[in-house]
């Protein structure tokens, strides 16, 4: 029968546990370390909303029956029950007490801490208050050290990073939060301070505190409020121990786990060099809106997220494994571990941070807010949507490489081709074009940018090949699949590419004139202007140049029956060809009126594509256009519309103006 003793003496080999009240918790002689894997301060109100109910309700449940300082204390010691709040962890070396975790909680308590010191000083400062309640000089050794001339030399939860906030605090003044620690530290410290105002005030002095119930309370938070240490005794366990603790639901991300496993058992230099990296990329990512999307923000598991799926995800079971819980997969993998160096080589753990890691991180960040002309295709990509071109890109480039800027503008114009065309073709499906990216992923890894072209055109067209869109003998390029019979079926049938496509097409125009288009500002005022969601009246709005009325009805009504074909119609109105943009409220005041009323809207557009149907542009602009553009207006009918005859000229045109812009990318 196994001895129980050996198991104990084994578990206390690796920690010890110390149950302490607050007073002795903060009453050490020199400051608790913030670790590596606790650095940043998260807390939101609300979770210190439930701290101090938490402490509210225990503390209301016992009876305030005693009005003198040292009879309260007596009291509390004596008749309330204590509350056990939780349990931190830390690690002893000979030159620090480091908190391993739970430093949210403790950071917390000293942000009360300090604000009761501010009221007791409040106090002390009125001459017929004093000996009421604690001095400050009680609070003061649990809030900072103190050197021997009565300065503050460090707080009791201590962080370089975090000290001038700290201290601003104490003195009540302000100081502007550079990193998300110290803005959680100003808002949570002020919620601290409102909620402390109202709670100890006195009802029947509103300017005042109620001296009896906050000499309960401190004494209460001090002795009957207690919380386990655990100490880890080896400094190789701290690692092991920390993510085990963190990673059974107590609310740390999957990054911060991975920050733990990376980190904590390096030599202390490479400890701190790694972590001033990642502390630079987890601020960088804080730092990061985006907009105009469906995330406002990112953080380092989207980057990890990514990173994993395009240097190591073969295939859709891979792709979903690096979903959620990701950081696992670098323990079920033989490829990760090795890529870590198994976690237990210092000099390639190190490698990984300071090289791969940081460059793709910064990499990742820098795709997502990119406005940048050179890479519009990024851009173009992100307004319609399509953000697997990240992953792609990611997988084709490698550490430090040359051709970084040519495969980042490659890839990003192919994809768009790639998308483009399938959309086009009326073959876009979400869920079938989600295994191309997969393909994708794993065929573009590590390739050359001429490499990562020739994947994307082989793709296209054995794609195509599959949909019965291109013939199998056919043995071509991609620039010959762009002919007007298989491209003169294209549709408006979702709104917003609908408005990409015209966008782009005004876009190409207005550069190639080198004249002013509403469609050719800078990216970034593009993204305001194209009205994603379609519910603001300025902006990019749709317009169908075969409105309903009359006029248009009767050229799809059958002369001899009298009856209206609205399948017909529909299908008709809807030709890209016969579909514009305008903008701001152009197409409400004119939506039903007959072609010939709408021309002069058209001319006064500001986006030439429609000055050319309505022959308003300039013919020294006009002579400049590739000849197939030349003679492209197209006057009203004698009832005012458009001629039914024309419908294949405006689409034959369209067509025209996707070649030049999508055929040879």
């Amino acid at each position: 029968m196994p001895d129980p003793s050996a198991s104990q003496t084994t578990v206390q080999k690796l920690i010890t546990p110390h149950d302490q009240f607050i007073r002795a918790v903060f009453n050490t002689q020199r400051s608790y370390f913030i670790d590596i894997y606790q650095r940043e301060y998260k807390w939101t109100i609300e979770q210190v909303r439930t701290l101090l109910n938490d402490l509210e309700v225990r503390f209301e449940l016992g009876k305030r029956a005693r009005t003198t300082p040292k009879d309260i204390q007596q009291d509390v010691l004596e008749h309330f029950d204590p509350y056990f709040l939780n349990t931190y962890l830390t690690h002893t070396s000979s030159v620090a007490t480091s908190i391993v975790d739970g430093q949210q909680r403790l950071t917390t308590l000293l942000l009360i801490l300090i604000k009761l010191y501010q009221i007791v000083q409040q106090v002390d400062a009125l001459p017929e208050a004093q000996g009421k309640t604690f001095r400050p000089g009680a609070l003061r050794p649990l809030i900072f050290e103190e050197d021997d001339f009565g300065s503050a030399t460090r707080f009791k939860i201590f962080n370089p990073n975090r000290e001038a906030q700290l201290r601003a605090l104490v003195d009540g003044t302000d100081l502007a939060a550079t990193d998300e620690t110290q803005k959680r530290l100003k808002e949570n410290y002020t919620f601290v301070s409102t909620y402390f105002d109202a709670f100890l005030g006195s009802d029947a002095h509103p300017s005042e505190f109620d001296l009896v119930k906050l000499t309960y309370y401190i004494a209460y938070l001090l002795d009957r409020v207690s919380i386990v240490e655990i100490r880890i005794e080896r400094q190789d366990n701290v690692a092991m121990i920390f993510e085990v603790v963190n990673d059974r639901g107590l609310g740390l991300k999957p990054y911060e786990i991975l920050k733990g496993k990376f980190i904590g058992n390096l030599p202390l230099r490479e400890k701190e060099e790694t972590n001033e990296i990642w502390v630079d990329l987890q601020d960088l990512y804080y730092r990061t809106t985006l907009k105009n999307t469906t995330e406002a923000s990112i953080d380092l598991d989207d980057f990890f997220r990514i990173y994993f799926r395009a240097k190591f995800a073969n295939g859709v079971d891979d792709y979903k494994a690096f979903e959620t819980a990701y950081h696992y997969e670098i323990y079920r993998r033989t490829e990760l571990r090795a890529y870590f160096g198994d976690f237990r080589d210092h000099q390639v753990l190190s490698s990984r941070i300071k090289n791969d890691i940081q460059y793709f991180a910064k990499l990742y960040q820098e795709l997502r807010v990119d406005y940048s002309d050179e890479r519009e295709h990024l851009f173009y990509n992100k307004l319609v949507e399509q953000n697997q071109q990240y992953l792609l890109i990611m997988s084709a480039v490698r550490l430090n490489d040359p051709e970084r800027e040519t495969k980042i503008q490659t890839i990003s114009a192919k994809f768009d081709q790639l998308h483009v065309i399938l959309r086009i073709l009326g073959i876009y499906e979400s869920n079938t074009f989600q295994p191309l990216v997969y393909g994708l992923n794993e065929s573009l890894r590590d390739k050359n940018e001429a490499g990562c072209r020739q994947v994307f055109d082989d793709l296209i067209i054995n794609t195509l090949k599959e949909e019965n869109r291109l013939e199998q003998e056919f043995s071509g390029g991609v620039p010959d699949i762009f002919t007007y019979e298989r491209f003169k079926g294209a549709l408006n049938d979702r709104t917003n590419f609908s408005k990409y496509l015209l966008m782009r097409v005004d876009r190409w125009m207005s550069r190639l004139l080198d004249k002013p288009s509403y469609c050719n500002a800078p990216l970034a005022e593009i993204e305001e202007r194209f009205n994603k969601s379609n519910r603001r009246r300025y902006g990019m709005h749709l317009e169908h140049i075969y409105a309903y009325n009359a006029a248009n009805r009767s050229l799809f009504t059958d002369p001899q029956t009298g009856l209206f074909d609205e399948a017909v119609f529909g299908q008709t109105r809807n030709q890209m060809g016969m579909v514009l943009l305008l903008k701001d409220l152009q197409n409400l005041s004119s939506s039903n009126d007959v072609y010939r009323d709408k021309l002069e809207d058209y001319a006064m557009s500001d986006i030439i594509w429609n000055q050319l149907l309505a022959g308003r542009l300039p013919s020294v602009d006009a002579r400049a256009l590739p000849a197939q553009f030349q003679n492209a207006s197209i006057e009203a009918d004698t009832n005012g519309a458009f001629p039914k005859d024309k419908v294949d000229q405006r689409q034959r045109l369209f067509f025209e103006a996707i070649k030049m812009i999508w055929a040879r990318v």
